[in-house]
């Protein structure tokens, strides 16, 4: 056998070898299985949460904007800032959030109670349009995961005159362009202060083929692509 042949580089018997040198280093397994971990980088919201898997976990406050790391296994969730652990949650409960009130500042712990109902008020006090593009964000998807974009919508709009948030939340609902991101662009770019497009056509003037300019045989009419 080979465990019992002298090692031709230990000039021993392996066998040997393990029982005098190796036995007594080794240690006991531990009395629990490996329990597989995932880790996550999340960003710390205002309301002093972190979301995975649709879930909200608070954090200490003075975490807010900063990036934090998730341990998830299948019981918990740790949560890191440079290396330390701050707060640890279970990974499943009643309801959507996991709170730890006194992880929260007093001026936002009644910020995290803000639900669908609330935004819808706010957006509606802004205008009828307003309270629409806002209705059909929530509508788009889950509420909870459009909870956080319709509060940084409503109160990036609260920050423009009535008018402009009005003609910038049409604008954007004619096209269809529910992201934030995609609502600050019409504001930034003064987008709002633009009429909209007639009748559901774009106003692109098109100049008509001519007798100099003939329509091309084998390609598509630029109309044909302009508004599709």
């Amino acid at each position: 056998m080979a465990s019992v042949r002298v090692h031709g580089t230990t000039g021993r018997q392996p066998r040997l070898l393990f029982q005098q040198a190796e036995a007594e280093a080794l240690r006991a397994l531990p009395a629990a299985a490996w329990a597989p971990e995932v880790w996550h980088e999340a960003r710390v919201h205002r309301d002093a949460h972190v979301m995975y898997g649709r879930r909200l976990y608070s954090v200490p406050w003075r975490l807010l904007g900063q990036r934090v790391w998730l341990c998830v296994t299948a019981h918990d969730v740790r949560v890191y800032a440079q290396d330390e652990r701050v707060a640890t949650h279970p990974l499943r409960g009643e309801g959507h959030r996991s709170t730890v009130e006194a992880r929260l500042p007093e001026a936002r712990a009644a910020l995290r109670h803000r639900s669908r109902g609330h935004w819808e008020t706010r957006a509606a006090q802004l205008g009828p349009h307003t309270e629409a593009y806002v209705r059909a964000v929530f509508d788009a998807d889950d509420v909870l995961s459009q909870l956080r974009c319709v509060q940084a919508m409503v109160v990036h709009l609260e920050g423009f005159p009535r008018e402009r948030a009005e003609a910038a939340c049409r604008r954007a609902l004619h096209f269809g362009n529910l992201r934030y991101q995609g609502l600050k662009d019409i504001l930034r770019r003064g987008l709002d202060l633009q009429p909209l497009p007639q009748d559901g056509h774009l106003a692109i003037a098109i100049p008509a083929a001519t007798a100099t300019s003939p329509a091309p045989r084998y390609a598509r009419d630029v109309r044909t692509l302009l508004l599709r």
